[in-house]
């Protein structure tokens, strides 16, 4: 089966036309959908308009629907969140991120399916890894491969846990999510063999190997590269619509310019797929 698709910039991203995700989504079409999404990264596609249910069996197709570990700590066992900021709310946002790269097995890929669209702003943006890693010098590239990183939730994420949790549920949230899991600074996609950098500035605490002060500096070095706009595609949001992203080859962002208004999205993290 062959997809319709427009690119979205010369690099990375593809709009899904004239398609119908809400469908029973069979073989065919689930192959056409890992191929597309291998190929450009981040697929959208418009007015869609998926209920929970369809929401899960799209998530099916690229793997397992994951509940998030602190979710599973709390006893809840929906994959499904959602993301709201309300008219009241001061938006907030992580930066440039991936998602969970504290866990031993972190997602392979995500899904957003928008409910509540702001008039203006509350856009999301993605940057492409695996240009970020070819821009690079082979002298670079060649470091970078030589190196791991050790990601930790840590910082504000359990700061914030230990001031709003109870010390009890704090404590399954950490028996949940681990002591931390060590990845290559460069990942491999495992179908395209495409090479891309792996970061996380939120859980990357460590450069495996190096002195506190190196490892500072290529953390930081690491934590720039999304910034450069040529690696970036951006999404502006109506209600109904789409996103599926590769965890693995790229990094997110949320925008946080609609303070006032209401945007609420629908999440469902993917890990690797039991069997396929």
């Amino acid at each position: 089966m062959k997809l319709a698709l427009k690119r979205v910039n010369a690099t990375f991203g593809a709009e899904l036309q004239d398609v119908d995700l809400s469908a029973p989504l069979d073989e065919g079409m689930g192959d056409a959908l890992r191929a597309a999404l291998t190929e450009h990264l981040v697929l959208f596609a418009r007015n869609q308009h998926l209920d929970p249910e369809a929401h899960l069996a799209l998530a099916r197709v690229f793997g397992e629907p994951m509940i998030h570990p602190f979710e599973a700590a709390l006893g809840r066992t929906d994959p499904l969140h959602r993301i709201v900021d309300r008219p009241e709310d001061t938006p907030d946002r992580a930066g440039w991120h991936t998602d969970d790269s504290y866990l031993t097995s972190p997602p392979v890929a995500a899904i957003l399916c928008c409910e509540v669209a702001p008039e203006v702003g509350g856009d999301t943006a993605w940057a492409n890894m695996v240009q970020a890693f070819e821009n690079l010098s082979p002298s670079m590239q060649a470091y970078l491969r030589s190196l791991h990183g050790f990601h930790a939730a840590d910082g504000k994420l359990m700061s914030y846990m230990r001031d709003h949790l109870e010390p009890e549920v704090v404590t399954k949230v950490m028996q949940a999510i681990g002591s931390g899991a060590t990845h290559p600074i460069i990942r491999t996609h495992p179908l395209s063999g495409k090479q891309a950098v792996y970061s996380e500035p939120n859980f990357l605490t460590r450069i495996v190997g190096l002195p506190e002060s190196e490892s500072l500096f290529v953390r930081q070095f690491l934590a720039r590269l999304p910034m450069d706009v040529s690696l970036q595609c951006r999404f502006r949001w109506s209600a109904g619509d789409v996103a599926i992203w590769d965890e693995r080859m790229t990094q997110h962002t949320g925008s946080a310019d609609h303070a006032g208004r209401h945007r609420v999205l629908r999440r469902c993290t993917v890990g690797e797929a039991s069997s396929r």
